[in-house]
């Protein structure tokens, strides 16, 4: 089931997102077509033969015999849209041999793959060698930590008003000695205060708050071995490692209904990372699939804003966990009724949560709430209300669907200020494009 949103978030860029609708009509087509697994076309273009255009719905794979570098092309763009908004023009039920070779092709492709997977898993493990390659990435990490830890207490003694501690440029220089160090998680940290923090209007408060946090995180690294599982999990992922293959694996699989409730797209050092907020129908358990992709690829989402998904998903043990991956199918269902009532509930599960993990940046919320004056907050139907964070254009927007009644909406809490990513528009979930202002 394709939507408009999901099919614009691949496009690789604005013209070619121009072109695909501008082609989603039959009358540029020779013949379109499509089932369950696949959609297929033969588009007129200028050269002598159609083009021949076919699209996986299982996961939007497609291919097209057109000269295009870009991908995906107009054409498969075109067939997507002309699909999600005119299903009857997809008239041919029957799969033409180039469609049904390519699907095949792509099963082989699929089985070696797994093959090789396999055999890597059975081959003989260097027992020596591996030991070694651990032992020298320990190394480098405690190396960046002892760096870090050196440099809070450089800028402590210097003060936080000093040229240094406001310097973005030399935050971002300590991030790639992070990324060198193999703990890219402490690079994200450090991006963070170059980029949010220290262009915060209220950075005299938060750079200290944030360098208290990352002292805390720093302290807990260096004796990660004396913590409990969850603890040294957690403290594993925030370097941005993974557990060692011979660690216990204790993570959780839920099985439920997964509301897709908000997503956001961003872009960093030329890596596209989608981060899905889910939220199970019948546990109320909140999850997180994050998919990433390098620049210029796009990343192609299964499960479209809005619908349910029925999945066992599988989290990654930690403190608070929220990240999880799995597999499922999705349906259109109606949306759920939200979680939480009001915003008090939304702070006490936020300081559950920080209690539990105190790493924890933001926490997802499903609530009915509406603009409040001055389109600077957000209010629930008891009038409590908390500060937003939002364009102007967005501002609007969410003002002329709420027109002044409260209305579920899906967004984040880091503490601060709620940052919305999705609203309801009647029967339709609309996804608003997460912008820092």
């Amino acid at each position: 089931m394709l939507t408009s949103d999901q099919i614009t978030a691949i496009a690789p860029d604005a013209p070619s997102l121009k072109a695909g609708r501008d082609l989603a009509t039959p009358r540029k087509w020779q013949s379109t077509g499509g089932d369950d697994e696949v959609l297929w076309g033969l588009a007129m273009g200028s050269g002598k033969e159609p083009y021949q255009t076919r699209v996986s719905l299982t996961d939007l794979a497609r291919k097209c015999s057109c000269p295009s570098r870009k991908f995906p092309c107009k054409h498969a763009l075109g067939l997507m849209f002309m699909a999600a908004a005119s299903p009857a023009a997809m008239s041919d039920s029957e799969r033409p041999p180039w469609v049904t070779e390519w699907l095949e092709s792509r099963v082989t492709r699929e089985q070696k793959a797994v093959a090789r997977a396999e055999e890597k898993v059975t081959r003989p493990v260097d027992v020596k060698a591996a030991e070694k390659r651990r032992a020298q990435r320990e190394d480098r990490v405690n190396e960046g930590v002892a760096l870090l830890q050196q440099t809070l207490l450089d800028l402590t003694r210097e003060g936080l008003a000093s040229g240094s501690a406001r310097d973005a440029g030399a935050w971002e220089n300590l991030a790639k000695r992070m990324v060198d160090a193999q703990a890219p998680g402490l690079a994200g940290n450090l991006r963070h205060i170059a980029d949010t923090v220290l262009r915060d209007p209220e950075v005299d408060v938060q750079l200290p708050f944030e360098l208290g946090r990352l002292h805390v995180l720093l302290q807990a690294i260096t004796s990660a071995d004396d913590h409990d599982e969850p603890t040294h999990a957690e403290l594993v992922s925030q370097l941005g490692g993974r557990l060692s293959s011979d660690a216990t694996d204790t993570s959780e699989i839920i099985e439920d209904e997964w509301f897709v409730a908000g997503r956001k797209v961003e872009e960093r050092d030329r890596l596209i990372t989608s981060s899905t907020w889910l939220l199970g129908k019948k546990l109320q358990r909140w999850a997180r699939i994050l998919r990433f992709a390098p620049v210029p690829q796009t990343i192609a989402e299964p499960w479209p804003l809005g619908s349910t998904v029925r999945a066992a998903l599988k989290f990654q043990t930690g403190l608070y966990p929220f990240r999880a991956a799995g597999d499922g199918s999705s349906e259109w269902l109606l949306v759920p009724t939200p979680c939480e009532n009001d915003l008090g509930k939304l702070l006490e599960r936020f300081s559950s949560a920080l209690a539990a993990n105190p790493f924890l940046r933001v926490l997802p919320f499903f609530i009915p709430l509406r603009p409040g004056d001055g389109s600077k907050w957000l209010v629930d139907a008891t009038g409590a209300a908390l500060p937003w964070r939002a364009t102007d254009d967005l501002a609007l927007r969410v003002e002329c669907i709420c027109g002044g009644t409260v209305t579920p909406m899906c967004g984040e809490w880091d503490g601060r200020h709620l940052r919305l990513l999705a609203i309801r528009d009647g029967d339709a979930w609309i996804h608003l494009t997460y912008q820092q202002p």
